[in-house]
């Protein structure tokens, strides 16, 4: 079995805004369900995947259990993070163009939206772990090390701690990484669309290079520096982002193609049989070749999802209620998973394994349902309808409502 990480392998909630189409003659209005339904998906794949590194490690140490059957061992081998780099940054892409188109684009209302679309699930977090540091004596390292890597998680430089060896990095915050990758790029991501929104050919160029050269680098680090930091850094795992923003640059051009049902299968096919084979494929394969040819089926299917005229068997099936109601609150499934995984994990004893299993989606799902109606809904309808997150451009004459 390639060799695991719980700290660099994760998803990226969708903290974009309501997702749109944009082909010519059917517009949509609402979230796109498919979409949701593969961020869906993909979080079942990651939860899968850290469970695996800490609820039942004695599974994946003889290779027994699931680790034991081949090819299905997929599912649980991790690499699921680069269809979140994906789709993330192919829509919020989308939605700064259409901003930019309409001529209302503001970088700083951008990161401002951000930050408060994440700020409230991230502050609540560090309440609860600084509250489980105290008062659970099982609780390991110290407050001085957890407060440390807060204010990292917070500052969204997480994915920095590993080159500040005084500071231990912690396991059950380990997994936002992401969030550190995802944000330091789109601190420059507004002015990337300025700089290219109207000269898309030579963006997506650009893009192509940038993808080549992460691609590269992390390729070194991995050799030189060894794979942790080739897994977390943002030169290293930026290459899925820069991929969705170059789709979402050359969208008007594929838009051209009359029929995406082949594609989207294709598409479709080629996701799977990716995360089928990762655990075939030598060790670390996941920063190697093996996530280029990854990112580009997530593309083809991102792509074709968003241009089809009609549901298709594949959008229909990742548009079934249980994966959209998961992608819709992947992000709290993201950022609460795994410090719910080790405080199950350190007080299940001699019982069995799926005893913590069974306990963690039940702790999680009423996680869900409560954070759902008590911060993430009033958080949504803040940044729709304060004059301070909306855009110029969809504001009524006069700049009131």
């Amino acid at each position: 079995m390639p060799e695991q990480h719980p700290l660099v392998d994760g998803p990226v909630p969708h903290t974009a805004e309501p997702a749109r189409s944009t082909r010519p003659g059917g517009a949509r209005p609402g979230r796109n369900s498919a979409l949701d339904g593969l961020r869906g998906l993909a979080i079942v794949l990651v939860v899968l995947g850290h469970a695996g590194s800490v609820l039942w490690p004695t599974l994946t140490a003889g290779e027994e259990g699931p680790y034991g059957i081949p090819v299905l061992r997929g599912l649980l081998g991790g690499g699921a993070v680069i269809i979140f780099f994906v789709v993330g940054a192919f829509i919020v892409a989308l939605g700064l163009l259409r901003e930019h188109e309409r001529g209302g684009m503001d970088p700083a209302r951008f990161l401002l939206r951000r930050l408060v679309r994440l700020g409230g699930q991230l502050v609540l977090l560090a309440v609860a772990l600084v509250a489980v540091q105290l008062l659970d004596p099982t609780a390991p390292g110290t407050l001085q090390g957890l407060v440390q890597n807060l204010a990292h998680m917070l500052s969204f430089t997480l994915n920095l701690l590993p080159l500040d060896h005084a500071v231990p990095p912690r396991a059950d915050v380990g997994h936002l990484w992401y969030l550190s990758v995802q944000q330091q790029c789109y601190l420059v991501l507004p002015l990337f669309i300025l700089a290219f929104a109207r000269r898309r050919a030579l963006g997506a160029l650009v893009l192509a290079a940038l993808i080549v050269a992460v691609y590269v680098h992390r390729v070194e680090v991995t050799d030189e520096r060894g794979w942790v930091l080739a897994s977390i850094l943002t030169t290293t795992r930026s290459d899925g982002l820069f991929w969705g923003v170059l789709l979402a640059l050359v969208l008007p051009v594929l838009a051209r193609v009359r029929r995406w049902s082949a594609p989207l299968a294709v598409g479709a096919a080629g996701v799977v049989a990716c995360q089928l084979a990762i655990q075939e494929l030598p060790p670390l394969s996941y920063l190697g070749p093996w996530s280029l040819v990854y990112q580009f089926f997530i593309g083809v299917l991102v792509v074709a999802i968003w241009l089809q005229e009609r549901p298709s068997l594949v959008s229909r099936a990742l548009a079934v209620h249980p994966l959209t109601w998961l992608g819709r609150n992947s992000l709290t499934i993201y950022f609460w998973h795994l410090p719910v995984f080790f405080v199950a994990a350190r007080h299940l004893g001699d019982r069995p394994w799926w005893v913590g299993a069974a306990a963690s989606v039940v702790v999680l799902g009423v996680l869900v349902v409560v954070l759902e109606r008590l911060l993430e809904h009033p958080t949504r309808r803040l940044l729709a309808q304060h004059p301070l997150f909306r855009s110029q451009a969809t504001r009524p004459a006069g700049g009131q409502g």
